[in-house]
């Protein structure tokens, strides 16, 4: 068995002992939620015994709340039109619609991601997480 710590050579000099530790951490968080809007806009967030509301500006009517695992245990709730298009954020580039820059919240353990809802009225768009029931705070 090789150590994969030991210090490696090679023709240009000695190669660093200490491997890439991000590679090796956990999924920290597992449950995501990211809103069609800029990372950097005011998001009001409610958090009771029950849920976690999110209050964002948004220009679309009909959305939906979709939950989509990711990677086995670690789950991304994303908002969509009701067609399943994507809700453009206004004035961005197209490069938003990718992902790049999105506001995103982190969700404890004790969410239920499969049970989101989402509801836009009135130039507001307002997601509600449920918390399980045997870990309310």
């Amino acid at each position: 068995m090789v150590n994969p710590f030991a210090e490696k050579s090679s023709h240009r000099g000695v190669v660093s002992p200490v491997p890439n530790k991000l590679l090796r951490l956990p999924h920290v968080f597992s449950k995501i939620l990211e809103l069609p809007c800029l990372s950097d806009h005011d998001v009001f967030v409610e958090e009771t015994p029950h849920f976690f509301r999110f209050v964002a500006p948004c220009n679309a009517a009909g959305v939906r709340a979709l939950a989509i695992e990711i990677l086995p245990g670690i789950t991304k709730i994303v908002i969509k039109r009701m067609d399943g298009t994507d809700v453009a954020v206004a004035g961005q580039p197209h490069h938003v619609s990718l992902g790049v820059g999105l506001w995103r919240f982190r969700l404890p353990p004790w969410t239920q991601p499969e049970m989101v809802t989402a509801v836009c009225s009135g130039g507001k768009l307002m997601v509600t997480v449920p918390k399980n029931k045997n870990k309310a705070n």
